[in-house]
């Protein structure tokens, strides 16, 4: 079992983690990347990975003829198009090699981050997914990057390229850059003034209205 972050001096304690992990079997480790597919390397020495344990399983009591045929097996399965960061990654492999050779799985803790994120897969971009962090040339399975921050890569920081969410001028508020473009705030100002004004054109004339009732009932109370 491997270590695939530093951030994982934190997750074990908690029964999980980002973990690599392979299948030591007559001196030699089985994995399993995208772009690879399933391959073979020195034991405790997986490419871009840092060893945390080995977990003993139990006593194959076959020979490598057994061996190959399990793992000719699952090639179909486990082919190099066929990885899935969240559905189909090394500790799958792991797992079914476990169960094809000794009727047992391997311990729950090695991929259960993988089995919760299942729950968001997603949500994650296409290009993580199919990626693997840990592959037989010394490096992520599938191309560069496998989204985990791998242990044991010389690798330089990239230089990005920022794509921006949104392109275009816009349009701005109240701006009159062009003929299309309506003043919105503008023509609210406008039109807020002009109610006001015909507000106070009404009370006015409200206000003399009863002003002249009044002085005509004055006047009648005058003559009586």
């Amino acid at each position: 079992v491997y270590d695939l972050s530093p951030a994982n001096e934190y997750l074990y304690s908690m029964g999980m983690g980002l973990h690599h992990s392979g299948v030591e079997i007559l001196g030699k480790e089985y994995s399993f990347a995208s772009g690879g597919g399933v391959f073979d390397s020195t034991p405790k020495e997986a490419p871009g990975a840092k060893f945390r344990e080995s977990i003993e399983l139990g006593s194959f009591e076959g020979g490598s003829a057994e061996v190959s045929s399990a793992i000719s097996d699952l090639r179909e399965d486990f082919g190099p198009d066929r990885y899935n960061l969240i559905k189909r990654n090394c500790n799958h492999f792991a797992n079914a090699l476990v169960w094809r050779l000794l009727r047992r799985t391997i311990p729950g803790h090695v991929n259960r981050l993988a089995n919760i994120g299942q729950c968001c897969s997603c949500l994650l971009p296409k290009k993580l997914l199919e990626e693997s962090p840990v592959g037989p040339n010394g490096g992520g399975g599938g191309g560069s990057g496998g989204g985990f921050q791998v242990y044991g890569r010389d690798s330089k920081k990239n230089d990005s390229i920022s794509t921006p969410a949104f392109s275009g001028s816009g349009v701005t508020l109240g701006s009159q850059d062009s003929g299309s473009r309506v003043p919105l705030l503008g023509s609210w100002r406008g039109g807020g003034k002009k109610k006001d004004e015909t507000l106070t054109d009404r009370r006015e004339k409200a206000r003399m209205a009863a002003l002249a009732r009044f002085e005509a009932k004055n006047a009648g109370s005058d003559r009586e």
